[in-house]
């Protein structure tokens, strides 16, 4: 016999609820967030890095550090190096070499800091540069006083601009680019100190001066070693024999003619 069915389906009794999968999402969630906390705690915590800055020594470890961004708490996995390369070489003072990062809580910036070897008097006003033409302090003459320092006094740069935190602007390329390579080359040679006075007037004809009185004119930056190897070699001649002062013509590489100064 064929059973029957209601036709009111509002008898039937209702469906099964669907099986909640809530529970399962909640779990998941709790674990990423663990996991996120424990990356957090290792990033701000076991892997804050100590820094330490190489290379400074007229400023402080602690104005390089400002000038890296690194003065306040780092990661090892946040640190970026060229941040920190922008951020000292903006620093007139300093040039950014490179950076090491030790595992897990180390950071060592390693800089090479400018030193004022030049000293250039415009308008009553002493500016220091460094042997690139950096200028990096100035101050103010004061009538009738002295110089207190011992910097190679450069003249006949007749500059367009002085600035302090910018390279100086000569009158003419020629002149920026003899001044790098003459302070360079005394630099390699030992003998900046024997200098009180370069100038660069005339780029094709450059003289300097010693601190005992000699003066050399050394004709353009063509074989500078050579040239001012033999005005070392030829001064030092000169010293031993009892002279005092005078002019070397010393244009011509490996030659030298002296002429006393007048009696």
């Amino acid at each position: 016999m064929e059973q029957q069915y209601p036709q009111d389906v509002s008898s039937y009794p209702p469906a099964p609820p669907p099986p909640r999968r809530r529970s399962g999402v909640l779990s998941v969630v709790c674990v990423l967030i663990m996991v996120l906390s424990v990356a957090v705690i290792l990033n701000e915590t076991l892997l804050r890095l100590d820094v330490k800055v190489e290379g400074v020594y007229i400023i402080s470890e602690g104005e390089a550090k400002k000038a890296a961004g690194l003065d306040r708490p780092v990661s090892y996995f946040t640190v970026s190096e060229k941040k920190v390369a922008a951020g000292i070489n903006s620093h007139h003072y300093l040039i950014f070499e490179r950076m090491e990062k030790q595992f897990p809580g180390s950071l060592t910036v390693y800089v090479t800091e400018r030193k004022p070897v030049a000293r250039v008097q415009q308008m009553g006003t002493n500016y220091y540069l460094d042997d690139q033409g950096m200028v990096l302090e100035k101050s103010y003459l004061r009538v009738n006083s002295g110089s207190p320092d011992d910097m190679v006094v450069v003249t006949g740069l007749k500059p367009k601009e002085l600035l302090v935190g910018r390279e100086v602007v000569a009158s003419s390329v020629n002149q920026t680019k003899a001044y790098a390579a003459l302070f360079e080359e005394l630099e390699k040679q030992g003998w900046l100190s024997q200098v009180s006075e370069l100038n660069f007037g005339d780029p094709e004809s450059i003289y300097l001066v010693t601190r005992d009185g000699y003066s050399a004119r050394i004709g353009d930056t063509t074989r500078l070693r050579a040239k001012i190897g033999t005005v070392r070699a030829v001064v030092a001649k000169l010293r031993e024999m009892g002279k005092t002062g005078g002019m070397l013509e010393a244009s011509i590489p490996g030659e030298a003619i002296y002429t006393p100064p007048m009696p």
